[in-house]
């Protein structure tokens, strides 16, 4: 599924929040991965064209063909550009996505630096102090927009999932049913989908029986480049194919798994050379993070931090915390964890975090490299 959040300004409309959405039915599994507005889909150095970036396309394409289809020109753009087909689509305009939290109720949001902005020309104003909020959809609205911090679009991505996370753990906490009425009505004036609504009430129905912890969140890999007077997101090709099939495998994600598993992997001394990394023990046997830490330093590593995480968790995972997901991903290849997402935290000083969780193999911390 592919889904958007933008505006609608001088008759077309800019994507400030897209997700590519995978679910597998078989798990019960949801693949979550950001994709920045920033990032180049058209361009070519040798034939002069001009570089366009993914909140353009949607943009331009809305403009000169109307909303409905624009949507579709856009769809198609990004499905070309990621070799991905989307079964289902669905934009949804601010003003639907006001609707939309007022009609659900309040969503918790913890606001963890201050953010202050003014736009008095577009009429945006942004003020929150850190701490903990019940906001509202015009509040919930400002806080996803918000990106003049110093992780910039990197940090507004964090914060759209961390709303997201939100957003689906409310929902197991409200009636549903009680808000359709209304949600029936923004659904048929200001969201452009070819979602039916009998999908919608199967998605419903989903969303009801949903563990909250069947989700792995991802950013679209890549690295930032001017192109002219254009700061645009490049697209790391080998970071994204690993992506990809991570989500294929999501219907092996929640499996019974052996004790050894491919935790066993020979690499070579170097494998993890130019990686900081922390190590906690989550998986309630002690002296776990300590023996890690000095395995990973075998495999050139550099942890610089071992401790314990403070609550238990069932699998491993490798946490990216820069934002450059091929050194969790090369590291959870070593490790054979199936369990990767990006988290950003500059104030770790970190590339990654290793949790170890319960499923972790002790074998491995005694086999040959």
């Amino acid at each position: 599924m592919l889904f958007v959040g933008a505006d609608q300004v001088m008759g077309g409309s800019h994507s400030d929040v897209v997700l590519w959405v995978s679910y597998e039915p078989k798990t019960r599994f949801i693949d979550i991965v950001s994709v920045p507005r920033d990032v180049l889909i058209k361009w070519d150095e040798h034939k002069s064209w001009i570089p366009r970036k993914l909140s353009e396309i949607l943009f331009l394409n809305t403009r000169q063909h109307g909303m409905e289809s624009g949507v579709l020109l856009f769809k198609k753009e990004l499905e070309k550009f990621l070799d991905v087909k989307f079964d289902y689509y669905m934009i949804v305009t601010f003003d639907a996505f006001v609707h939309v939290i007022d009609a659900l109720g309040k969503i918790p949001v913890t606001v963890d630096i201050p953010m202050h902005y003014d736009d008095y020309w577009g009429g945006l104003h942004i003020h929150f102090e850190p701490g903990d909020y019940m906001m509202s959809g015009a509040e919930a609205l400002k806080y996803v927009r918000f990106r003049h911090s110093a992780l910039g679009d990197m940090g507004r991505i964090k914060r759209q999932q961390d709303f997201v996370r939100n957003l689906i753990a409310h929902c197991f906490d409200i009636s549903v049913l009680s808000a359709l009425p209304d949600l029936i009505n923004i659904y048929r004036e200001d969201i452009f989908t070819n979602f039916k609504w009998r999908d919608i009430l199967v998605l419903a129905d989903v969303f009801r029986t949903f563990d909250a912890e069947h989700q792995r969140y991802q950013i679209l890999p890549g690295v930032s480049q001017r192109i002219g007077a254009k700061d645009v997101w490049r697209l790391d090709e080998k970071s994204a194919e690993e992506i990809k099939a991570s989500i294929a495998g999501s219907e092996k994600e929640l499996w019974p798994r052996s004790k050894i598993r491919p935790f066993i992997i020979k690499r070579g001394p170097d494998s993890l050379g130019g990686i900081q990394a922390e190590v906690f023990n989550a998986s309630g046997r002690s002296g776990l993070a300590e023996a890690l830490s000095e395995k990973l330093r075998s495999y050139g590593c550099d942890v610089v931090l071992w401790g314990n995480w403070g609550n238990y968790k069932k699998y491993t995972e490798v946490i990216a915390r820069t934002g450059e997901l091929s050194k969790a991903v090369r590291t959870a290849s070593i490790l054979g964890c199936s369990r990767v997402r990006t988290d950003i935290d500059p104030d770790r000083m970190v590339d990654i975090s290793v949790v170890v969780g319960d499923d972790f193999p002790k074998e491995f911390l005694d086999a040959r490299k």
